[in-house]
């Protein structure tokens, strides 16, 4: 997949160049979390731990289908954090033994997405729901400490659904500012080998809640 990116990369801007969308540049802080699950059969406990703050930024592309509605995608940069914290017995020493583990994930995600504008609310002043599913391909995962062991692998793609809400406000003739609150919900697991000495398997979902502010031409 990662080979093909280029010429995904390619095909995209190729397809905005054609359908001449509206552009926006965006930057969205927000909290960054996970969904951990792991059905322990011996006396090994996996737990999220931590709500790291992360920044995603790309281009956004708005592609208008009526007055109302607009298909929505774009390019964006997205980095994770990963956190989970381990425990178990150890039979030897009679002790419990903890660990912490941190890892980072870039990704470059493709949003798919439907835009309902209501009326105007205010003069200029409108406001929008979008909702859709996030594609999103894995570009570089690092461990944190070198004691990581307890994720070999990532899976190469990942996908979410995304949802929010915000208003838009004309700054200018071919100018608009908007912003809003939006949540990235994960589908996928992203572990896609684990160490061998964990008994069943586990599963890492990751989400995030965060601020959207853009400026559209």
């Amino acid at each position: 997949m990662k080979k093909n990116l280029p010429l995904i990369l390619f095909l995209f801007t190729g397809l905005v160049s054609y359908a001449q969308p509206r552009i926006g540049l965006m930057v969205a802080p927000g909290l960054n979390f996970n969904q951990v699950h792991y059905q322990n059969t011996d006396d090994t406990h996996v737990n999220k731990k931590g709500l790291p703050f992360r920044a995603k930024f790309g281009l956004e592309f708005e592609f208008p289908i009526t007055e109302t509605y607009a298909f929505a995608t774009g390019l964006i940069y997205a980095p994770k954090k990963l956190e989970i914290k381990s425990s178990g017995f150890n039979e030897g020493t009679s002790e419990m033994i903890n660990q912490t583990e941190e890892y980072k994930l870039q990704y470059l995600q493709l949003p798919v997405t439907l835009k309902l504008y209501t009326s105007e609310i205010q003069p200029d002043l409108k406001v929008f729901f979008q909702l859709g599913f996030m594609g999103e391909i894995l570009l570089h995962s690092q461990d944190v400490e070198a004691g990581n062991v307890m994720i070999d692998e990532f899976r190469f793609f990942d996908v979410s659904f995304t949802g929010g809400a915000g208003v838009e406000y004309g700054a200018g003739v071919n100018t608009l500012i908007y912003g809003g609150v939006f949540y990235d919900r994960g589908l996928v697991n992203v572990v896609k080998n684990q160490n061998n000495d964990i008994t069943e398997d586990l599963v890492i979902r990751t989400d995030m809640l965060y601020l959207k502010i853009g400026l559209k031409f």
